[in-house]
């Protein structure tokens, strides 16, 4: 019979997960603009002072939740290099793998990867966590150094891990399933051409998606200075907030107008949102006669701020969470490479012609590598000529 204290024990354990899954779920389906002491005890069903009682405080609630998570992605990931065995090597092998992997990571474990998402964000909003997010890095790392080096392509094992944290990011996000499996398939063979030395096949279904992702697009509105400044207003309260923060009240106080000027001219929350991300976007993409970082030094340093950073993975991430956004996400999948393209397009040369989808790598290439620095703490390029892209310019010098 068991005794009062193991019964108290196992009571307390009990409380504790509910609490941790409570994180978990609000992750996935709020975000972390969204998650408070007080609502996460609701969602487990018990008093806020639970949370200090196990916790200490929230931020350690929020801590042990990371540490849960990431516990069970080492038991996936050893799971998948089991699965994976090592008989199989070579360029050509790593673009149906890396394909395979992100779409049961985004599908089957999906909690996870919100998870996963939220760390980095947590740690682009606030640098205390900033350790967390280091962890979930070197553990990407570790698995891809693992796939790399079992494919004999364990040079661009930092890069894999870049590139699968990208495409993982936007596959995340959910718009017509059979065209963007059969997209990311394209994407990961491209990456898998890369990392032969040469660009990208024909990709049919990445430039099928980018015509109808066009499509959706709606048209240019008039110029309106008004607009325009409710438009940096609501990316700033994005960036400070969240998307669960981004309200007309809030965007008209940042603003410094009426709610009622605001509600006139952006009616619905969605509207809101594609003003704040269009700004962001104009941020982030250089113009076309703005200098491209040159090689050496400079690439020591990542070339996104914080807070343009943290406003677009905001966006990214609720894009991925709200159906209601299908048709934004749609846009974020396809529409994005054309300043990423460019900069990797001077690494490469004139000698490399980049089709559409080699642009998209090239996004999920530095998306990922500027995360690593922004939200993951890597500290300095390991090449003093050719920064971090120096394993992949070989691989493209030797062809």
């Amino acid at each position: 019979m068991p005794s009062k204290q193991s019964e108290q024990g196992e009571k307390a354990h009990l409380s504790a997960q509910k609490l941790i899954a409570a994180t978990l779920s609000a992750w996935e389906l709020e975000g972390s603009g969204g998650v408070s002491g007080r609502s996460l005890a609701g969602s487990a069903g018990l008093p806020m002072s639970a949370i200090y009682y196990h916790f200490g405080d929230l931020d350690r609630l929020l801590e042990t939740a990371q540490a849960e998570a990431r516990a069970e992605t080492e038991h996936w990931c050893a799971a998948q290099l089991d699965a994976i065995g090592a008989d199989v090597r070579g360029p050509a092998a790593l673009g149906p793998l890396m394909a395979a992997l992100i779409d049961d990571w985004c599908e089957t474990r999906r909690t996870l990867a919100f998870a996963r998402r939220e760390g980095q964000v947590m740690a682009m909003r606030d640098e205390r966590h900033a350790p967390v997010s280091a962890k979930w890095d070197d553990l990407w790392q570790g698995f891809w150094r693992e796939v790399c080096e079992r494919l004999d392509l364990a040079d661009l094992a930092t890069l894999t891990g870049w590139v699968f944290d990208g495409a993982s990011g936007l596959h995340m996000m959910r718009w017509r399933r059979p065209v963007d499996r059969a997209a990311l398939s394209e994407l990961c063979d491209g990456w898998g051409n890369w990392a032969a030395g040469r660009v990208a096949d024909e990709s049919p279904w990445f430039e099928m998606a980018k015509r109808d992702a066009l499509a959706l697009m709606p048209p240019p509105p008039p110029e309106d200075e008004t607009a325009k400044a409710i438009a940096v207003a609501a990316a700033t309260v994005v960036a400070q907030r969240g998307v669960t923060g981004l309200t007309h009240r809030a965007v008209a106080a940042e603003a410094g107008l009426t709610l009622g000027v605001v509600s006139y001219k952006f009616r619905t929350s969605a509207d809101l949102l594609k003003a704040a991300f269009d700004t962001i976007y104009r941020r982030l993409a250089p113009s076309t006669n703005e200098p491209l970082p040159a090689t050496g030094g400079s690439k020591t340093r990542p070339p996104l701020g914080r807070a343009d950073l943290l406003g677009t993975e905001e966006l990214s991430v609720a894009a991925a969470r709200d159906p209601a956004f299908s048709a934004f996400a749609a846009q974020l999948r396809y529409l994005r490479g054309a300043a990423s393209g460019r900069v990797v397009q001077r690494e490469f040369g004139p000698d490399v012609r980049m089709g559409p989808i080699d642009a998209a790598i090239a996004s999920c290439l530095m998306g990922g590598r500027v995360r690593a620095y922004v939200a993951g703490g890597r500290a300095q390029d390991p090449d003093p000529e050719y920064g971090d892209f120096g394993p992949l310019l070989a691989r493209f010098a030797r062809r």
